[in-house]
C-alpha cells in the first residue's frame, strides 16, 4: 500500500466527510494565490489538517501504573543536537528545563521505537522519540520532496489515554522529524490538550501509524507529574455571541450568528493556548476562528495557523496556540473580526528589502536568502493579523512571476521566541538558467479591510 493509499484508507475508516462551509473558506484562502501559480503544498499536506468528529481509536487496555513517577525537571534533549533548524530550536532551553527523561523502548517488525523525553504543560504533551532499525528506514515521497517533509511522513503518530480515558487529540498534527542517518529517525510529536489534566496522572501512549511499525500498536505505560511547570491557567467557561455579515453567492449579504465558549486560557514557558468550544452539530459551518487576541498592554498576540475539528455530534473543541504572553500578562481580550480573508500582492527587488506597503495591519518581508533550490524568507507582523503564513513567490527583474514557482512547494512556521515568520519556498526542479533569473520577490499581504468588532470583544482576566 502506497502512502497516499494508506491515508485514503485511514480517512475512510475514520469517516471524515468535508463539512459544509469548508469549500467556501478554502476558496477564500486560494483567492490569495496568484493565477499563474499552482496551489502549493503546505508543511503538513500529507496529514489530515482538518478532522471531523472524533478519530477512530485503536482498542487498547487501560493504562497501567509505571514503577516510577516522571517529573518535569531539567534534562538534556538529544533531538536538538542535529536539528538546530527546528521550529522549536529557540525554545530548546525551555524544553530542557521542563521535561522528563524516559528512555522506554519497544521493538516490532525489526524497528525500535524509543520515547526519549516527554514535556507536559497545560497546553501540549510534547513527545521526543527515536525510530531506529538495523536496515535503512523507508523514506516516503520522492527525492524532489523536502527531506524534512519525508521525515514527518515517516514518523509515528501518537494517541494517548490519561487515567484510563482517551484524550481527544484531533485537529492539527504537530509533527516534526529528521533522519539522523538512513537507519535512524528522530522527532517530536505535540499532542494538544483540549482539557485540563491533573498534576499527577497515569499515561498510556500508543502508536503504530507508520509503515515501519505496521499495525504493531506499541504501548508505553508511564506516570507523569507536571506540577513543577509554572504558568497561568484560567477556565472561565464563558459563552459569548458573535454577529457578522457574509456575502452570498447571489451578490447580497446575510448575517451570521455564532455562540462560541472560551473554555480555557493557559500560559506557560512551553506554550500559550486558547481553548474554544462551539456547537456546530447543525453541519452548516466550521468552528469559529475569526478573531485576534490583544493583551492588557494593547499588544496583539499572534495566533498560529491551525487546523480545526468540527464535531457533528456534540460540541467541537479546538486549541489555538498564540505567542507574546507571559506570566505578567494581566488579561487577554478576544476580538471577533469582520474580514474578506483576501490578500493582495506586494512586489519588490531583492535589493529593496525590507519590503511592505502602507497597510495598517500586515506583514513586512525583512530578509530573503536565495539558493539554487530553495529560498528562505523572514517576515515580521504589525497590528492585527489573522493567522499569517508568509506565502511568497520569486520574480525576474521586471517583476514577472518566474516559471519555477509553478512546481514549487512552500511551508512556514512562526518562531515562538521572536514572533518572526520563517517561510521557505522549495523549487527542486528549477534549472540553473531559471534560478539565475531570480531578481525580485512578491508576497501576499492581507487586504486592509479587516474590521475589529470591538463591541463584541471579550476580556478574560488572568491574575
Amino acid at each position: 500500500m502506497t502512502f497516499d493509499e494508506k491515508l485514503k484508507a485511514r480517512a475512510k475508516q475514520e469517516g471524515a466527510p468535508i463539512p459544509a462551509g469548508f469549500a467556501a473558506r478554502m476558496d477564500a484562502r486560494l483567492d490569495t494565490l496568484p493565477e499563474t501559480a499552482a496551489p502549493r503544498k503546505t508543511r503538513r499536506a500529507p496529514r489530515l489538517a482538518v478532522c471531523v468528529g472524533v478519530a477512530a481509536a485503536m482498542v487498547v487496555g487501560a493504562a497501567a501504573a509505571a514503577p516510577a513517577v516522571l517529573q518535569m525537571a531539567q534534562h538534556a534533549i538529544e533531538y536538538f543536537d542535529q536539528n538546530q533548524h527546528s521550529e522549536y530550536a529557540n525554545d530548546q532551553g525551555k524544553y530542557e528545563q521542563f521535561n522528563a527523561a524516559v528512555g522506554a523502548s519497544q521493538t516490532a517488525d525489526g524497528v525500535t521505537l524509543t520515547i526519549d523525553n516527554i514535556a507536559v504543560d497545560d497546553s501540549y504533551m510534547s513527545i521526543f522519540f527515536t525510530l531506529s532499525s538495523e536496515t535503512p528506514l523507508e523514506q516516503p515521497g520522492t527525492d524532489s520532496d523536502p527531506e524534512g517533509w519525508r521525515a514527518e511522513w515517516a514518523a509515528p503518530v501518537f494517541w494517548a489515554e490519561v487515567n484510563g480515558k482517551e484524550l481527544d487529540t484531533t485537529g492539527w498534527i504537530n509533527n516534526e522529524a529528521y533522519f539522523a542517518d538512513n537507519c535512524t529517525l528522530k522527532g517530536i510529536h505535540r499532542l494538544p490538550l483540549k482539557e485540563a489534566l491533573p498534576n499527577q496522572f497515569d499515561l498510556l501512549l500508543y502508536t503504530g501509524d507508520t509503515d515501519h511499525l505496521a499495525d504493531s500498536k506499541m504501548q508505553f505505560a508511564l506516570s507523569i507529574d507536571k506540577s513543577t511547570v509554572s504558568g497561568l491557567t484560567v477556565a472561565p467557561e464563558q459563552d459569548f455571541t458573535v454577529r457578522y455579515t457574509r456575502e452570498s453567492d447571489s451578490g447580497g449579504t446575510y448575517t451570521v450568528d455564532r455562540t462560541p465558549r472560551i473554555e480555557r486560557i493557559s500560559i506557560s514557558p512551553l506554550s500559550s493556548t486558547l481553548t474554544l468550544s462551539e456547537d456546530v452539530s447543525g453541519g452548516d459551518s466550521m468552528p469559529f476562528d475569526g478573531f485576534v487576541l490583544r493583551d492588557d498592554k494593547g499588544s496583539y498576540l499572534p495566533v498560529l495557523p491551525t487546523g480545526l475539528t468540527a464535531d457533528r455530534i456534540g460540541r467541537s473543541v479546538n486549541l489555538f496556540e498564540f505567542i507574546g504572553a507571559d506570566e505578567e500578562t494581566k488579561s487577554i481580550t478576544l476580538i471577533p473580526i469582520q474580514w474578506s480573508y483576501h490578500s493582495h500582492e506586494v512586489k519588490g527587488a531583492l535589493d529593496a528589502l525590507p519590503l511592505t506597503d502602507d497597510c495598517e495591519n500586515g506583514l513586512t518581508l525583512e530578509s530573503l536568502a536565495v539558493g539554487a533550490d530553495k529560498s528562505v524568507a523572514t517576515f515580521t507582523t504589525r497590528g492585527a493579523v489573522w493567522q499569517a503564513d508568509g506565502s511568497f513567490s520569486l520574480t525576474d527583474a521586471d517583476g514577472n512571476t518566474l516559471a519555477l514557482n509553478k512546481d514549487s512547494y512552500s511551508d512556514s512556521y512562526t518562531d515562538r521566541e521572536t514572533g518572526k515568520i520563517i517561510a521557505t519556498l522549495y523549487y527542486p526542479n528549477a534549472t540553473e538558467e531559471e534560478a539565475a533569473q531570480i531578481a525580485g520577490v512578491s508576497f501576499w499581504q492581507p487586504d486592509d479591510d479587516m474590521v475589529l468588532l470591538e463591541e463584541q470583544a471579550v476580556t478574560i482576566d488572568l491574575q
